[in-house]
């Protein structure tokens, strides 16, 4: 492995658990919007998650915009159950919920102490601006960083190549062949990393098969052990 300087590690569902977090603030805006029309079923928080997954494809792929992806997700959630709401309004109070979160995975403030007494640690994220800062600050994870870089305060996100040309550009002496980009998605933070020409190493807890054609991580790791053994952290 080569000798690092920089690793930019993705948040969600890397290091946060935000499987966790949308599903409490999923349930604390259903019971604002719509717990008068329909009793809460977990399956409309399965069909939400659909929903918002179909629109983020999307947005990888440069097919929409942030604020549509936003709100067509749960314009696409009310035509599919039924419900009825004004679909911003309902995603406000749902960004609003989820800035309540920040529920780190087991283990995961110890992996980045440990790696930042060796390595400048920043985060890479695609997530909202404001619920993204308050779920780093309620997580612990910002006294274990050097930054963080928001996509949508950077106006473009992963897998762009310009919002990695953003992040080089604001992290002090940064050289790109010292760099690891460290995350779970293959279409987001692993192609992200190739279009920007960095190494990259994909965190895939669950073992998952990379489909035909996906992006191709420099590393693979299992688990946060792994990680740090790779990294001599």
């Amino acid at each position: 492995m080569k000798n690092y300087t920089f690793l930019l590690m993705d948040l969600d569902y890397t290091l946060l658990d935000f499987e966790a977090d949308m599903e409490t603030a999923f349930i604390s805006l259903y019971a604002q919007c719509f717990a008068s029309q329909r009793p809460y079923d977990p399956a409309l928080h399965r069909l939400y998650e659909a929903c918002n997954n179909r629109w983020w494809e999307k947005f990888e792929r440069q097919e929409c915009t942030k604020p549509e992806l936003y709100v067509n997700r749960f314009v696409d959630f009310l035509a599919q159950s039924g419900l009825s709401g004004d679909p911003a309004s309902i995603n406000d109070r749902y960004f609003e919920a989820l800035a309540k979160g920040g529920t780190p995975y087991p283990g995961a403030l110890s992996l980045l102490e440990r790696l930042g007494k060796r390595y400048a640690v920043y985060i890479i994220t695609n997530g909202n601006a404001v619920t993204a800062r308050t779920r780093i600050r309620n997580s612990g994870v910002l006294p274990l960083v050097k930054g963080y870089f928001i996509s949508e305060a950077v106006g473009v996100g992963k897998p762009d190549p310009a919002y990695f040309a953003y992040v080089f550009d604001h992290i002090p002496g940064f050289d790109k062949e010292r760099a690891l980009a460290i995350g779970d998605s293959l279409t987001s933070d692993i192609q992200g990393a190739n279009n920007a020409g960095l190494d990259s190493l994909w965190y895939r807890p669950a073992l998952s098969v990379p489909p035909p054609h996906a992006a191709q991580p420099t590393y693979t790791a299992a688990s946060y052990a792994e990680i740090l053994a790779l990294l001599g952290a």
